[in-house]
């Protein structure tokens, strides 16, 4: 066979002979399984144009710096991301310039052109893939395979996925085209990252692109806010643009496939991470949350000791939190304000998840735009107020025993021996607190010495804690019989020390020891000289389940002193009657505490408050600093040291104080917890108060909103500022304060009636939340603020649109409807050509032309000369061998107008792509530089702002990059009258001028090191030429006197030839014509004729001399004859 090629006439069997040589050829990639047989969807209208239906990814869809929430494809090979669901348009005219980032309107193109379906021949087949949770789907991983070799990144998995298919496209008009196109594009994120892959069908990218009228194909896409990728083949001739199918992709070794990036940074996608947290999570939770509430203050959860103080950093900056813990019920957690007052409550399963249980709250509530994923994620977590909240009963034991029951019973009872303090149980759980005494000193009277509580649950064994007095006022601390070792906690230096063990957790502090059992009773031990003292606190669960020595716990005093035996005896009884009801609850045998190592006598009793008073005449100095404060006489005047009296006395009051803390709420605030609100007017709530002298005010001032301190809210929104409304009420009875965050939602449609109040978005993290719009018929944009016109939509090129009427008339020679232009004529004339086998050489584009009578012509490669793409000799701009490094400079900038990054960014690029060229890329970097404010008046912001710009090998741009562009720089900031847009980020900042040192080159390539990064591809023997105004062109030695002497230069596919001319006496020959050669017959010629013309010179010479030297005697006259004549 190579044989049989080999005989083929050399140039047209090009084609033939790379086949032969070529041991393996480059696969065209396969687009992945379309149609109805893989589970596509088949969406066409028979009409010139048409558009699919929204699509709307729950993640989101990055593009550039944007998270984009909505999408649709069209008949012209686009997939378009609007600005609002209402700005739908088909777009069918490409972009003469290409993509430069800062289009209007962001799209994906895989093959950006007139289509038309509306002959009945074509259709479209689209398919979305929804994989938050890891579902597997073959063609999603054949994508992500495709961009994980591509990019590197073996981790990459998609989220979400859309597949369209364009089959059998046609041209406009659809009834004159030819070829069809089919070709596929594949849109893949992660939520963070996201790609494209377009596919186009090996063979099956068919449109004539010599019949084409209006601006060629575009292929690549445009974030609108300043990243963008243009397709390599929009540097190639047209004839290459509309062949996508032959493009090599190097990484997958396919031709037909095209990748890009669309991210320009990657960055966390808290929809994703929200939505997959919700999926991990029960609808409604399974465990007693609903019986967990928050203290309704700062000041009344410090002193319940269920509760900690906890710090959790970042989540909750500017607030102090309180956490409480059950092991079968989950705890909670209670945020606070500077004044004490309730913020926020949220659950939390374990002490250990605070960031497990914190970060989804911050994904669905705080970090993301979507107010409906807080409702759903509050549906998990149902929002902890302080409406359920109950504080604990407390009880306590001081200085030479006096106990305050549960319900409020104070009495004296100096018993000698183990002593059941409280024991409760219900259905969960159980608790029970002994107590040991020993003899105070000398006195007649004891103290506590030791304490142990023991607490049982449902799904926690028994856990024991004991309290050990011992010298210099320590206390020892077992938990099951385990001593314990406390330690500085580094997190919060200054705070208590701390151990937290399964169903306990113990704190220490100076010389006080708590425990906290399951988030349930608590008891706090306090050895102050050499006694301990002890409180007790029950929660509700055990109301009206307890006994012992702290009493029946039913708010009823009558009945506290109730003995084992069910008799009870009344509160006012005499000392010694409470003295032997006291001894009914003794520990026979081992109690908690275990057996005492001491012998106690048989018959203590102790000396009563009547004995002691009665022999107190002498001993006023002892009680008069007691205030007549009963225990702390008793104890002073029992021990004869007034400083257990001062203890007993303190204790009693911080005790007292705790417990009226404790029974203290602050005030109310009711009224409307949504307030909505129209742009320009103004809205009225009144907010009350069940408390008397209640002051209410904002957190935070904000310049719409106006609260009076009668509660009366006045706002009138002016702006789209965010804010966050925190309404708070003061008592100034208690200092207690209340705080309500209600949600403030905004409509900003054009009007009234088309605002969407269940449909809105956030305002950063802040608590302003902006109404959807429903646009009427004829309008469009965020706020159905722009009227629909025909002139929305980009007429055909050089053709005008008339505000109101629409396109003006397709350009001459042209039909159409001024948007959508063809050439006239009818391709049925020459239906039934075809072009020959090989027709056109060097991948030159073959086609039947019309204006030559329907034979075949050639549109060639920009190299070539002739009429079939054999000669080269033209000029061509030179191939990308390797994408250069971008051209960086850093602008230092400063401005009047306390601008955000995103409006520096947004003006700084909206200058730099006005400058020559257009090589502007984006800024890479905008930070503000911290300096203080100029004397003369108003705050100066200080910005450096790192920009790129991009090498391209054509015309005046590198020359521009590396001579002009510092002092182009400067110049644009001179004059900075910006017309202002409407959206937002603004980019008309007016900033101070520039001199030549606020402009610094960071980055730069000279034309030797641009040099190696372009190649003229594809053409033997081109030379890679620079010039200042033309930059790289690939240039023939043809154009450039390659051939001496006259000779006539021909750049065939193998190289430059000349073909030498010949002179009338020599010849030229060589290479290059470079060597010259005389004639053999002008040599003879030249020979003879010389050697005649030297024989006539001779000859005439001769004669001459003949000639002259001849006899004169007829003209001679003697002298003497004359002379002799008379």
């Amino acid at each position: 066979k190579r044989g049989s090629c080999w005989r083929r006439v050399p140039w047209v069997s090009l084609s033939c002979l790379c086949l032969c040589l070529l041991p393996h050829m480059v696969l065209g990639v396969s687009l992945l399984p379309y149609g109805s047989g893989a589970g596509d969807l088949e969406f066409v209208r028979r009409t010139v144009d048409f558009t699919s239906p929204l699509f709307k990814p729950l993640t989101g869809f990055p593009l550039g710096s944007s998270l984009r929430d909505s999408l649709y494809f069209t008949d012209n090979g686009q997939i378009i991301f609007p600005e609002s669901d209402y700005q739908i348009f088909s777009y069918p005219n490409p972009l003469p310039t290409g993509f430069t980032g800062w289009e209007t309107v962001a799209l994906v193109a895989p093959f950006w052109d007139d289509a038309d379906f509306s002959d009945g021949r074509g259709t479209v087949f689209y398919r979305e893939y929804e994989t938050l949770y890891g579902e597997h789907n073959p063609l999603v991983l054949q994508a992500e395979s495709w961009i994980r070799k591509i990019t590197n990144n073996g981790d990459y998995k998609a989220r979400w996925t859309l597949k369209v298919t364009w089959v059998s496209a046609h041209a406009y008009p659809a009834q004159w085209s030819l070829g069809t196109n089919t070709y596929q594009a594949i849109l893949s994120t992660d939520g963070s990252r996201s790609y494209a892959l377009f596919l186009y069908q090996s063979g099956g990218m068919q449109w004539d692109a010599a019949r084409h009228a209006g601006s060629p194909v575009l292929m690549g896409f445009s974030s609108g806010d300043g990243y963008f990728e243009n397709s390599p083949l929009m540097s190639q001739p047209v004839w290459e643009k509309y062949r996508p199918d032959r493009l090599l992709n190097s990484n997958l070794g396919l031709r037909g496939l095209q990748f890009y990036r669309l991210h320009r940074e990657e960055r966390p996608n808290y929809r994703l991470m929200c939505l997959q947290w919700l999926r991990s999570q029960p609808q409604w939770p399974s465990w007693g949350w609903n019986q967990v509430s928050c203290p309704c203050s700062w000041q009344q959860g410090r002193w319940d000791l269920r509760f900690r103080p906890v710090s959790i950093g970042r989540w909750a900056p500017g607030s102090r939190q309180l956490c409480s813990f059950t092991s079968w019920r989950g705890g909670v957690c209670c945020s606070y304000g500077p004044w004490g007052e309730l913020r926020e409550g949220w659950h939390v399963q374990s002490p250990r998840q605070f960031a497990q249980e914190l970060e989804p709250q911050s994904w669905c509530c705080r970090w993301n735009d979507k107010p409906y994923l807080c409702a759903l994620y509050q549906q998990r977590r149902p929002r902890v107020g302080c409406a359920a909240y109950r504080p604990p009963r407390p009880a306590w034991m001081i200085g030479d025993p006096h106990i305050t029951t549960l319900d409020g019973v104070n009495y004296t009872f100096n018993g000698l021996g183990d002593f059941l303090l409280v024991q409760a149980q219900d259905g969960n759980s159980s608790f029970q607190l002994q107590g040991r005494t020993a003899q105070t000193a000398s006195a007649q009277a004891t103290n506590f010495v030791a304490f142990a509580a023991q607490y049982r649950s449902s799904s926690l064994g028994p856990v024991t804690v004991q309290w050990l007095l011992e010298p210099h006022d320590r206390i020892r601390v077992l938990l099951d019989n385990q001593n314990v070792t406390f330690e500085p906690d580094h997190e919060d230096d200054g705070g208590p020390e701390t151990v937290s063990a399964p169903g306990v957790l113990l704190s220490h502090s100076g010389h006080e020891v708590s425990a906290s059992f399951d988030g349930s009773a608590t008891v706090s031990v306090t050895a102050l000289s050499s006694i301990l003292h002890a409180s007790a606190s029950l929660p509700q669960e055990y109301w009206n389940l307890t006994e012992g020595l702290l009493g029946i716990w039913n708010n009823n005093p009558e009945d506290d002193f109730r003995m084992p035996n069910g008799s009870t005896i009344p509160p006012s009884s005499s000392e010694a009657t409470l003295f032997h009801y006291g001894m009914t609850w003794e520990i026979n045998g081992t109690g908690l505490l275990g057996k005492r190592n001491d012998q106690l006598p048989s018959n203590f009793t102790p000396v009563f408050y009547d004995q002691l008073r009665t022999n107190s005449s002498s001993d006023q100095d002892l009680i008069s600093s007691c205030n007549g404060d009963r225990s702390c006489i008793y104890d002073a005047l029992a021990t004869r040291n007034t400083s257990i009296g001062h203890h007993t006395l303190a204790l009693h009051k911080t005790y007292e104080r705790v417990n009226a803390t404790f029974n203290q709420y602050p005030p109310s605030i009711e009224g409307r917890h949504v307030v909505e609100a129209y742009k320009g007017q103004t809205v009225l709530i009144q907010y009350t108060s069940n408390a008397e002298n209640v002051t209410f005010m904002l957190r935070d001032n904000c310049t719409d909103l106006k609260l009076f301190e009668n509660g009366t809210l006045l706002w009138t929104p002016k702006s789209l500022k965010p804010f966050s409304l925190e309404i708070l009420a003061r008592s100034a009875k208690t200092g207690l304060s209340s705080a309500l965050q209600p949600r403030t939602m905004v409509c900003y449609c054009s009007a009234k009636s088309q605002c969407l109040y269940n449909q809105t978005s956030r305002v950063g993290s802040s608590s302003l939340e902006v109404a959807s719009c429903k646009c009427d018929r004829g309008t469009f944009g965020h706020y159905c603020e722009r009227s629909a016109d025909a002139c929305e939509e980009p007429c055909f090129p050089n053709v005008s649109c008339v505000p109101g009427k629409g396109c003006e008339a397709c350009p001459p020679d042209l039909t159409g409807d001024g948007r959508h232009c063809a050439a006239l004529g009818s391709s049925s004339l020459c239906r039934n050509q075809s072009c020959p086998v090989n027709y056109c050489y060097n991948q030159g584009h073959c086609y039947i032309s019309e204006a030559l009578g329907c034979r075949p012509s050639c549109t060639c490669p920009p190299a070539f000369t002739d009429s079939r793409c054999l000669l080269a000799g033209n000029n061509f701009t030179p191939t990308v061998r390797l994408e250069p490094p971008l051209r960086v400079i850093q602008l230092l900038l400063s401005e009047e107008e306390n601008a955000s990054m995103a409006d520096i960014n947004a003006s700084v690029a909206y200058r730099l792509r006005t400058l020559h060229g257009q090589a502007f890329l984006y800024n890479s970097e905008v930070n503000r530089i911290d300096s203080p404010a100029p004397a003369s008046g108003s705050p100066m912001q200080y910005w450096t702002v790192m920009s790129q710009f991009q090498y391209r090998p054509w015309g005046p741009v590198i020359h521009f990059l590396n001579n002009q562009l510092l002092a182009a720089v400067v110049e644009a900031f001179l004059h900075q009258h910006v017309p202002r847009r409407s959206e937002e980020p603004r980019n008309d900042v007016v900033f101070q001028p520039l001199s030549r040192e606020d402009v610094r080159d960071v980055a730069a390539l000279n034309v030797s090191m641009l040099r190696t990064y372009f190649k003229c591809s594809g053409y033997e023997g081109y030379n890679l030429v620079y010039g200042p105004q033309s930059g790289f062109t690939c240039v023939s030695p043809c154009s450039r006197g390659y051939c001496d002497h006259g000779g006539q230069c021909q750049h065939l596919p193998s190289g430059p030839r000349c073909s030498c001319v010949s002179f009338s006496i020599y010849t030229a020959w060589g290479e290059r014509c470079e060597h010259l050669s005389m004639k053999l017959k002008a040599f003879f010629g030249i020979f003879f004729g010389a050697l005649s013309a030297l024989l006539l010179l001779g000859f005439g010479m001769f004669v001459v001399l003949h000639f002259w030297g001849c006899p004169r005697t007829r003209f001679s006259y003697p002298l003497d004859s004359a002379e002799a004549s008379p």
